[in-house]
């Protein structure tokens, strides 16, 4: 049983300066779950928002009732703020979870050296680079996301539900879609045009409902960064159970390798088939004695007497 890179885990995490070289990312978790919660609050006003416009825009189509001014001005400042907030917002949440990402990427290498199926680069590149955009993070995710779940008492990793993950990127990918197509059916309209109303509400509504799945993706984004980052640092702290066996069986075969050599006689043989004294017991179940290491018998050899 070992590693994914063939190792035991004794050598993998038992080794001296194992879990000082897992780099803790509390810090930038604590960021980025600010972050994220501001931007789940920034969609949640985009929604209110949009919905509040539609409402006012319904009336002015149904001429149901008068819509003031001061009605329509509030609702326009509002989504104003929310625009002016929402590029710096979003721009530094991305910088902080890339760096985030990259700083857990590069503790899950230790985890398992040989479990990702794209380099650590992608972390940040995968952002950048059309096309692969769509998925490349989303497998880095999941890499960093089993390579780093908690083991059971063989040293074995378990095997976690990614529904979590499911869920953040969906909504990340479908909130980017559906901004694109909102932002396809802006078009210069006539304020008293019942047609162009109707488009605006229509594309007001597509609007809003990719501001509920960047609420999702927020809120499902803090639910990631806050276990992985925890996954992480329980490796870090806890003992590996195996490793520790192992790193504790090692020792003694040392000690007891080292016992042999210092101890073992070429001038005094000892044959097994050789009746043993009561003070030399060497029988399998009986320790060997101090001066006659156990594996200095062997098959084979010539009788003592």
């Amino acid at each position: 049983m070992g590693t994914d890179s063939g190792r035991c885990f004794g050598c993998a995490e038992a080794a001296p300066g194992w879990a000082a070289a897992l780099r803790p990312a509390n810090g930038l978790a604590v960021a980025l779950y600010v972050l994220l919660g501001l931007n789940a609050v920034e969609a949640v006003g985009v929604v209110v928002a949009d919905l509040r416009t539609d409402v006012l825009l319904g009336r002015v189509v149904d001429e149901s009732r008068d819509v003031s001014v001061g009605e329509l001005d509030a609702v326009h400042s509002l989504a104003k703020a929310l625009n002016g907030v929402f590029i710096p917002l979003a721009l530094t949440t991305a910088v902080v979870f890339i760096v985030w990402f990259y700083r857990i990427r590069g503790n899950a290498d230790l985890l398992a050296p040989n479990g990702h199926r794209r380099g650590r680069g992608w972390t940040i590149g995968a952002w950048f680079t059309p096309i692969v955009l769509l998925w490349f993070p989303w497998q880095l995710m999941v890499d960093c996301w089993r390579a780093s779940a908690p083991l059971d008492a063989e040293g074995r990793r378990r095997t976690l539900s990614e529904k979590i993950l499911v869920l953040w990127w969906s909504t990340w990918l479908g909130s980017l879609v559906v901004g694109r197509i909102a932002g396809s059916m802006v078009r210069p309209v006539g304020l008293f045009v019942p047609g162009d109303l109707e488009n605006v509400r229509d594309g007001i509504r597509v609007e809003a409902a990719g501001a509920v799945l960047r609420v999702v993706a927020a809120i499902a984004a803090m639910v990631v960064v806050s276990k992985l980052t925890a996954m992480q640092q329980a490796r870090r702290a806890d003992v590996n159970p195996l490793a520790a066996r192992t790193a504790q069986e090692a020792r003694v075969q040392a000690l007891v390798s080292v016992r042999t050599v210092a101890t073992a006689s070429p001038t005094t043989p000892v044959s097994a088939s050789t009746p043993t004294s009561a003070s030399t017991p060497t029988s399998a179940s009986t320790p060997a004695s101090p001066d006659v290491p156990r594996d200095a018998a062997t098959e084979g050899q010539p009788s003592a007497t």
